[in-house]
């Protein structure tokens, strides 16, 4: 077979618009997989959000890809983790705080918020986790922080992506992994350079990677990739960047690759 190796990302990829798995999709991972090919989920989600998707595809010895490339999980191991050095955490959070976001984190594998409302017990829902409340998120600076999180609203977020590319765009990697989300990780890791610690590991070349994704931070392994997918339901600033588009996410277009490409 000419790939081994499928990084999918889950929201908007796996899942549909709706948040759902679904059967068809389901089906096709798992003939992916029986075919040999190493199915990696990569996302910008903690362990605790991906464990039942692992779960339902039958894929509980894969490699997981989390916090959009900061983390790779593996056979009940950590093999690949960056976090963000302290002087750089102060300022995204003195950033976070200026333009009163709502403002998330993660350390340790545990998810820490300065307050408990809506937009954090969405958050909770969605990860899976208790929320530790805390006064400031830069007194967190010295623990090891994996990951940051602003939930704010679809006008300020692309707004606030620019302004922070501008500002520490040097010193962090900053991604908009929904409308309402922009995240933040240490400046050199990415999905892409999580695939390669992997496939590394395995002896995987990289011609035999394909990877699939629908938001900005998934760019980095869809260029690494010998075949790069874009979801239909991706920017099209996405689709440029990517060697192939399938259907959308609404229209299984993640099964669409894997029985017309993958497994032909």
């Amino acid at each position: 077979m000419k790939y081994k190796f499928m990084a999918v990302d889950i929201d908007g990829t796996l899942l549909n618009s709706s948040g759902q798995l679904t059967e068809k999709t389901v089906e096709a991972v798992r003939k992916a997989a029986a075919a040999g090919v190493v199915v990696s989920l990569s996302t910008g989600r903690p362990l605790q959000g991906v464990t039942k998707f692992v779960k339902a595809l039958g894929l509980e010895d894969t490699p997981c890809i989390l916090y959009n490339g900061a983390l790779v999980y593996y056979s009940g191991e950590i093999i690949y983790s960056l976090t963000i050095t302290p002087s750089v955490a102060e300022k995204v959070v003195k950033e976070g705080h200026a333009r009163n976001s709502t403002m998330i984190c993660w350390a340790n594998n545990a998810l820490y918020a300065e307050a408990d409302n809506e937009k954090i017990r969405f958050y909770k829902s969605i990860s899976g986790v208790e929320p530790i409340i805390v006064d400031d998120l830069s007194s967190l600076k010295n623990e090891g922080i994996t990951k940051f999180v602003w939930y704010d609203d679809e006008q300020s977020t692309p707004r606030y992506y620019a302004e922070m590319l501008a500002i520490m765009g040097e010193e962090i990697g900053v991604y908009p992994s929904r409308k309402d989300f922009l995240e933040f990780v240490n400046k050199d890791c990415s999905k892409a350079t999580a695939i390669k610690s992997i496939t590394d590991r395995l002896g995987i070349k990289r011609e035999e990677i394909v990877a699939v994704g629908d938001g900005f931070n998934d760019v980095p392994m869809l260029e690494y990739a010998g075949l790069g997918v874009a979801m239909g339901n991706a920017d099209d600033r996405v689709k440029r960047r990517a060697d192939f588009v399938t259907s959308s996410c609404d229209e299984d277009g993640l099964a669409s690759l894997i029985e017309n490409v993958i497994l032909k």
